[in-house]
């Protein structure tokens, strides 16, 4: 570690645009919120970037991201995710008057692509939900569709599986079952562990590496109704989705997502105030 310390040192003093270590110091001092006096003192020594290299840095790095937030908004194929965090923005000189301000309510939001071959036209289904939705007040009776719960799953693959009698939920069920008992249950069953073949896939989902991209952070407190409505909006707006009405008259350059499923994941609070 010293040597790469000392080389990349060297290096930056022959050419200044040789600077990864450097560069990647300074931003983590930024982070960490070291004072401006220490990252100037590391950077004469050609330890770290200076103040105004970093600032120039995250500026280049945000407009990266928003270009690639925006890229994949549009496509209508990105899924949102956003959840509530704390801050404690506590002040170096505390006052009586302002002792209950420092806590500050966020909201922290992600964007991923779907995966799995999933196409807009299988996101064109807008209309045939709001149709057989609940929640629509227009709905009617028959459009409805059953109600599922967790008893249905007694009744899942009742087809016969690949060995004679016994159908595919009963060769899971036996599968789980010596699982278990060879994982949890006493010290002998251990042994037999490795001798339990791995249960046949059904409709096996591929495994895929999803890139996730962070959102900019929301000053938003989305424990209430307005609060998650405006963290859907600004994340929504983040990926490049803005409103109808705004962008007839506006430099914004937004898609239709009328006739489109926008996936959204959030709390518990999602489903009870949005």
């Amino acid at each position: 570690q010293k040597k790469t310390v000392i080389f990349s040192i060297l290096m930056q003093s022959v050419n200044q645009k040789s600077n990864a270590l450097q560069s990647i110091l300074g931003i983590f001092l930024q982070s960490a919120h070291a004072p401006q006096k220490v990252i100037d003192t590391l950077a004469c020594m050609g330890i770290s970037i200076s103040t105004d290299a970093i600032n120039a840095a995250i500026r280049s790095l945000s407009i990266e991201s928003q270009a690639t937030l925006q890229k994949l908004g549009q496509s209508l194929l990105a899924v949102y995710a956003y959840d509530n965090f704390d801050v404690d923005l506590k002040s170096q000189v505390p006052t009586a008057e302002r002792s209950n301000d420092s806590l500050k309510h966020l909201t922290s939001g992600l964007l991923f692509p779907l995966s799995h071959g999933v196409t807009v036209n299988d996101l064109k289904c807008s209309k045939e939900l709001w149709c057989k939705s609940a929640l629509n007040p227009k709905v009617e009776e028959h459009n409805l569709p059953p109600k599922r719960s967790h008893k249905d799953l007694v009744n899942i693959h009742p087809e016969p599986g690949n060995l004679p009698h016994i159908t595919r939920q009963a060769q899971f069920i036996s599968w789980k079952f010596l699982d278990d008992l060879c994982s949890h249950g006493p010290e002998y069953f251990r042994q037999f562990k490795l001798m339990i073949p791995e249960p046949d896939a059904i409709e096996k989902i591929p495994l895929v590496k999803t890139p996730i991209t962070a959102a900019r952070a929301m000053d938003i407190n989305n424990s209430t109704v307005s609060g998650n409505i405006r963290a859907v909006v600004d994340l929504l707006a983040q990926g490049g989705i803005h409103d109808p009405s705004a962008t007839s008259s506006s430099k914004f350059d937004s898609p239709d997502i009328s006739e489109h499923v926008i996936l959204v994941h959030g709390d518990l609070g999602t489903g009870e105030r949005l």
